[in-house]
């Protein structure tokens, strides 16, 4: 057994196995702890949800992302490609996402195994890259392997899956890798790696953790650097800064096309609100607590409901108490080690630097945060530092412990002992006040047992670290031994935490159209959106099924927030249920105003028991009050117009399920659904009906479920007093039930309009446009002077929507502005009968083209406006890429390797 035990092939089996095991658990997912990879699909209904609402098994940021390159996958593999998504508020750029390297994965597999295959390429690129790092600084495989786990299933890896987040971060032990190895080793090639990774890492489109991965890069270099200055030749300072300002030229040209794409992207969108957030947004040092056990301060479906501000994701920084306590290790016998003194150091300054931004705050962490800039999130993303050192001084901990200590490596590891036992006094006594603070906010929430209950894995994984570490110490284990079992208890703290996590959904998860999807499709013409009500349906969602929700859930330009602000001022802002990228419409927004027209709306959602646009044929209040558990009924008729609901007065003093039956003309229609509102109020039963004769009887039941629950106004002869609301107007219901879609039939994508008043203020613009009146609807908004002739708009005659470009056909008696309800872009050229023509920019935020007078074709047709430039600069830096990689001298001779 012994032999077996001690053999050195041993850890290489074990190493493999866990690995292997992790691939496996990443590509099939599990329960659900942080549902941050599920997509979207419509739940059946409920009896306590609209069914239609387009509800999401995971946070509405990740399913954006997933549909977004599923979608474009789609696109690609089709050939239908374009550069701009005509799918997403108005139109998009389609790269405005950047090419994280792990997402290529979308272009080789379906889509509902997507998220999977790239959470598992992902984790095993971050392990593969900080084992490589550790390699480079001296350590054995076993080591490389336990830091390499230690990262790839950190709290930021696993919480941040199939976000951006994670693409960067993954990618953060490469640049450390090959700055170390530029240190030891400085040749012109070095600036290779460096340069080839910042550009992967600027192309994952994540710039906060990017920045902050790059500022723990140079705290790193310059603490790892600095204590060999003085025993080194000074030139030794410029050398290593040729070879890192080759990289930094290397990646900025290398990431040129997304670099020069995204910064036009982020002028042209409406930024504002990033610079209104607290200056300093960390988390507080009671939150470290959280590197210990992933659910001290709750964790949703393990364990208690998170019972902290903010929320799991954004505070979390688990770690697992075997990573710190190897660790504490590997940071004591760093210390204690000559050799590594500065290698430990540098990493110590790295987790430090995360600690101080993301957890501390305050005057220093906020001036630290500076210097990345306002990018738009929490400080607490500077985690990924902590993570990052940790499981790098973790992995050399291991190190020490795995290998065979010579004469003298017991006094040093006694050393480093007393160093590991001096901080962890340190760090105890600085975090006390911090273990109170989470004791009282514990003991508040009612979750003291569960938590300490759910972090009896980490209690464990602590003990037995301890446990192999005293057998080491005693000789009872061979090195190996105990090397191979650190690696295994922190495999199976990490993966124990993180296989609850879930990458692939189930077969009735998967993204999917509803009928209702379907219906929208339907009547949705080329150029109109689908808009409405709250969070019926999910921007991202629908563009998956070429459907462009005009809410969307983007950046967006200014001019375009500036007419929904016009609407509700609150529509973009927490108080009123929004945020910058999301709006929130209120219940009962009015579906007619001439904000909608401008931004193309062609069908409005609501939810099903809001109350329909139409003419209301309000009842009398019935002079008795009847309870509904004995059915009631009433009669009507169907109004001039058509019918669109049947409306009642009634009270619900306890929730209960109303079911209301609706017959007309032979047909039956049944509403069943759970009520809350217990003062009397007008409820509305919408149906599809303006079909129906006027004049045709309408018999209704009503009834309730429970006793007492609901009461309904009745006429004295016990019958229910009932109203309608009719159609007959410029809108059409077209769905009832789940979810209430209503036609806007004078929508149009491309209108024409005879005058024109300027105004390049979005503010003022959106304003105007808010309060047109029907006197004036063909006088458009331009943000500059046009010539325009006539007193009568042009005529539309035809418009083909195309990849990449719109054309319509139009005529006029006079010259008239043609607006598009496309989005205002660099990058758009209109042309008139295949000869240039200005743009300007039309109702707020889109597109206009003054046309002579007569029958013309006006063409609208997108490049991105740097295209050549971004992709000969890409193309010169790989040709420098290669130049450098190839150069054959050192850039010192005396380059010295130092560890």
């Amino acid at each position: 057994m012994r032999r077996f035990l001690g053999d050195r092939r041993l850890p290489a089996l074990v190493a493999v196995a866990i690995v292997v095991f992790a691939f496996w658990r990443a590509l099939i997912g599990g329960g659900s702890l942080v549902s941050h990879d599920l997509v979207a699909t419509a739940a059946p209904f409920d009896a306590h949800r609209p069914a239609s609402y387009t509800y999401e098994n995971g946070p509405g940021d990740p399913i954006n992302i997933h549909a977004h390159w599923e979608s474009l996958a789609h696109d690609i593999r089709s050939g239908e490609f374009g550069w701009w998504n005509p799918r997403l508020a108005g139109g998009q750029p389609s790269m405005k996402a950047g090419v994280p390297i792990f997402n290529v994965g979308y272009l080789v597999v379906p889509g509902w195994f997507a998220p999977g295959l790239v959470a598992a390429i992902r984790a095993l690129a971050a392990i593969g890259l900080m084992a490589g790092f550790i390699r480079a600084l001296g350590s054995g495989r076993i080591g490389a392997l336990a830091g390499g786990l230690a990262f790839g299933f950190s709290g930021f890896m696993v919480g941040w899956m199939n976000w951006p987040h994670s693409s960067v971060a993954a990618l953060a032990p490469g640049l450390l890798w090959a700055i170390e190895r530029a240190i030891q080793d400085p040749r012109l090639r070095r600036s290779v790696p460096i340069g080839v990774i910042v550009a992967a890492m600027i192309w994952a489109n994540f710039p906060q953790v990017s920045l902050y991965v790059l500022l723990g890069a140079a705290a790193y270099a310059v603490v790892r650097v600095t204590p060999t200055l003085a025993a080194d030749d000074r030139s030794r300072l410029l050398t290593l800064g040729i070879v890192g300002g080759v990289a930094a030229l290397l990646a900025v040209g290398l990431a040129a096309p997304h670099l020069i794409a995204f910064g036009e992207y982020l002028d042209w969108a409406d930024t504002s609100h990033r610079g209104q957030g607290p200056n300093d947004s960390s988390a507080g040092t009671e939150y470290l607590l959280s590197a210990l056990a992933p659910s001290v301060w709750g964790a949703d479906a393990v364990g208690a409901p998170w019972f902290g501000e903010g929320n799991w994701v954004e505070f979390n920084t688990h770690l697992g108490a075997s990573v710190l306590l190897l660790a504490l290790m590997g940071l004591g016998a760093g210390l204690a080690d000559r050799a590594r003194r500065s290698v430990t150091a540098a990493l110590a300054a790295v987790g430090l630097l995360g600690v101080l931004v993301a957890y501390v705050g305050g005057p220093l962490g906020t001036a630290l945060d500076s210097i990345v800039g306002n990018q738009g999130g929490l400080m607490t993303r500077a985690k990924v530092l902590i993570a990052i050192a940790g499981a790098a001084l973790a992995g050399l901990g291991v190190d020490r412990w795995a290998n065979s200590w010579h004469e003298g490596d017991r006094i040093e590891v006694r050393r480093g002992l007393r160093f590991a036992a001096l901080i962890a006094m340190a760090v105890g006594i600085v975090m006390l006040p911090s273990v109170r603070h989470w004791v009282r906010a514990a003991r508040a929430a009612g979750t003291i047992e569960e938590s300490v209950a759910t972090s009896a894995v980490a209690t464990i994984a602590g003990l037995t670290v301890v446990a192999v570490l005293v057998a080491r110490w005693r000789r009872w284990i061979r090195p190996c031994v105990a090397g191979w079992a650190l690696v295994s208890v922190v495999a199976f703290e990490l993966l124990f935490f993180a296989m609850p996590v879930p990458t692939i959904v189930s077969r009735a998860e998967r993204l999917h159209a509803t009928p209702a999807h379907a219906v929208v499709q339907e009547a949705l013409d080329p150029g109109e959106r689908l808009a409405g009500e709250g969070r019926t349906f999910f921007p991202a969602t629908t563009a998956h099924f070429g459907i462009d929700d005009a809410r969307g859930q983007l950046l967006k330009p200014s001019g375009y927030q500036e007419l929904f602000r016009a609407i509700d001022a609150n529509m973009l802002l927490p108080a009123g249920g929004g945020t910058p990228t999301y709006p929130n419409i209120g219940i009962d927004t009015d579906l007619t105003s001439p904000v909608w027209d401008a931004m193309a709306v062609g069908v409005w959602a609501q939810f099903p028991d809001s109350t329909p646009i139409g003419e209301l044929h309000k009842p009398a209040f019935g002079p008795t009050q009847l309870d509904a558990v004995n059915e009631l009924t009433g009669q009507t008729t169907v109004p001039t117009g058509g019918l669109r609901a049947v409306v009642f007065d009634l009270s619900i003093p306890q929730p209960s399920f109303v079911t209301v039956t609706i017959e007309v003309d032979g047909d039956t229609h049944v509403d069943r659904r759970w009520r809350e509102r217990s003062d009397w109020f007008l409820m509305p039963v919408a149906l599809v009906g303006e079909h129906y004769t006027p004049g045709t009887p309408i018999e209704v039941s009503i009834r309730a479920d429970v006793g007492g629950a609901v009461v309904v106004a009745a006429g004295e002869d016990g019958a229910a007093v009932l109203g309608t609301i009719a159609g007959g107007d410029d809108y059409r219901l077209i769905r009832a039930g789940d979810v209430l879609l209503t036609e806007r039939l004078g929508a149009t994508g491309v209108r024409s309009f005879a005058g024109a008043v300027v105004e390049p203020d979005p503010v003022a613009a959106a304003r105007i446009i808010a309060t047109r009146t029907g006197e004036d609807p063909s006088v458009a908004v331009v943000d500059e002077l046009v010539d325009l002739g006539s007193a009568v708009a042009g005529r539309i005659d035809g418009v083909e929507y195309a990849t990449d470009s719109i054309r319509a056909d139009v005529s006029s008696d006079e010259p008239h502005l043609v607006v598009f309800s496309v989005n205002n872009y660099p990058g758009w050229a209109a042309r008139i009968d295949g000869q240039s023509a200005d743009i300007v920019q039309a109702e707020a935020s889109f597109i206009g083209v003054v046309v002579p007078a007569g029958e013309h074709t006006v063409e609208l047709n997108f490049r991105p406006r740097r295209l050549d430039l971004s992709v000969a600069v890409f193309l010169l830096a790989l040709l420098a890429c290669v130049g450098c990689w190839v150069a054959p001298t050192r850039l010192r001779s005396r380059a010295t390797s130092d560890r």
